[in-house]
């Protein structure tokens, strides 16, 4: 018997209109699919869009995940459950933290790359509107973008 693995596709609404925030968004996920499946599971659990402003580039992408695929759109599209504000440098730290359990366990927050990030968080610098109100949330998608093992 023949099994096939269902993958999870990655979409840029906007094609090669896209903004540089949706692109970048876009790679992230896409490389974290290919290399943790299991991630799709954690995809398949976001029911509410979640946004990314760039402060940087003043830019803004929404990920809208869906059964089949993420689709990313420029700008703010829906009612995101969680808006996250910040540099894309902050951006690219965040992706870089460690989770397990789903997401649901944040191991990369205790490394000094982690404290920064939770400095960042405290002090205002970065963002992440909705993260007292859909904490579960908030952690998977920090998980969805983690390029950490």
């Amino acid at each position: 018997m023949k099994t096939t693995e269902k993958t999870y596709g990655v979409s840029l609404y906007d094609g090669d209109l896209s903004n540089g925030l949706a692109n970048i968004l876009g790679t992230l996920l896409t490389q974290n699919f290919e290399k943790f499946p299991e991630r799709v599971k954690i995809a398949w659990r976001m029911p509410r869009p979640v946004a990314v402003y760039s402060k940087d580039t003043d830019s803004t992408a929404t990920i809208v995940f869906g059964t089949d695929e993420a689709v990313i759109y420029n700008d703010l599209v829906g009612r995101p459950s969680v808006l996250v504000k910040a540099t894309v440098d902050q951006i690219l730290d965040v992706s870089q933290l460690k989770m397990v359990g789903s997401g649901l366990i944040p191991v990369g927050f205790f490394t000094k790359r982690g404290l920064r990030v939770l400095g960042e968080i405290a002090r205002h610098r970065l963002i992440v509107k909705g993260l007292l109100t859909h904490t579960v949330t908030s952690l998977q998608l920090i998980a969805l973008l983690s390029i950490a093992e």
